[in-house]
């Protein structure tokens, strides 16, 4: 059980740290409630990790052997210390599931939240979610005694928190995002962001897509990188989130059903 802890610290590290597809996938129901779901696929990364790790640094990582397991969230939240009520709410329902296996080149990680209302749901957009959850691991992983761990969640880089640059507002016929130029300001001063946009100049890509299931048509949306499905109900959005250091304004939108 020890060694799927540790695994899960370099997982979530790297999941902060070097993503390379994520896949987000959203589904309201005309009651308001529905599931957030978000798979990051990193199997690209394995290799990379073989190359630069060494065979005894694998083995004490745990990722020598295949791994498939389910985490419920409410037993991290159990331990996490630095988690306010409202986030211990929004996960505590929660599932994690993680597969890898260096000799299929597997690894990947999904992430599902069930959500009661559309406020639940703009919390899970926004950084109010995102930062509890990375709280949650941050904790779990320093209680247990994984301090390399709880460093690599802490240093993340600050790619984790590029989407939380984003003012979100949802209510029964909305969803729209909208550029805060105060919080990405913020966050590009930070220093750990000058390394992050060096990867930009050697071709290194973080796919990101956002799949929205409605319960109406689409009346009206604003971004070109909206695609609607044949009966508008299906909202899909697909970009590069290392394009987000020179243009963040053209990642807002507005969704009108």
């Amino acid at each position: 059980m020890k060694k799927i802890w540790i695994s899960v610290v370099v997982i979530i590290s790297v999941l902060f740290a070097a993503c390379y597809e994520i896949n987000e996938d959203i589904t309201i129901t005309e009651k308001g409630s529905g599931t957030y779901s978000t798979r990051i696929d990193m199997s690209a990364l394995l290799q990379m990790m073989q190359s630069m790790a060494s065979e005894e640094e694998i083995q004490k990582s745990g990722l020598d052997r295949a791994i498939d397991t389910v985490i419920n969230l409410k037993s991290i939240l159990d331990t996490a210390k630095n988690v306010t009520p409202d986030q211990r709410r929004l996960f505590e329902n929660g599932t994690m599931k993680m597969k890898v296996d260096m000799k299929e080149n597997i690894f990947n990680a999904d992430v599902n939240f069930p959500f009661k209302s559309l406020s639940d749901l703009q919390a899970l957009m926004s950084g109010t979610g995102t930062g509890g959850m990375t709280e949650i691991f941050k904790q779990v992983f320093a209680n247990k005694d994984s301090t390399q761990g709880a460093t690599n969640v802490e240093d993340q880089g600050g790619l984790d928190q590029m989407n939380n640059v984003f003012d979100v507002t949802i209510t029964k016929n909305t969803i729209a995002r909208k550029l805060n130029r105060s919080k990405f300001d913020s966050l590009m001063a930070k220093p750990e962001i000058a390394q992050a946009k060096q990867m930009v100049g050697g071709g290194f890509e973080i796919l990101y897509t956002t799949t929205i299931h409605l319960p109406r048509p689409v009346k009206k949306s604003d971004n070109e990188m909206i695609k609607l499905s044949e009966d508008k109900k299906t909202v899909t959005i697909k970009y590069d989130l290392m394009k987000m250091f020179d243009t963040p304004e053209k990642f807002s939108y507005s969704i009108q059903y």
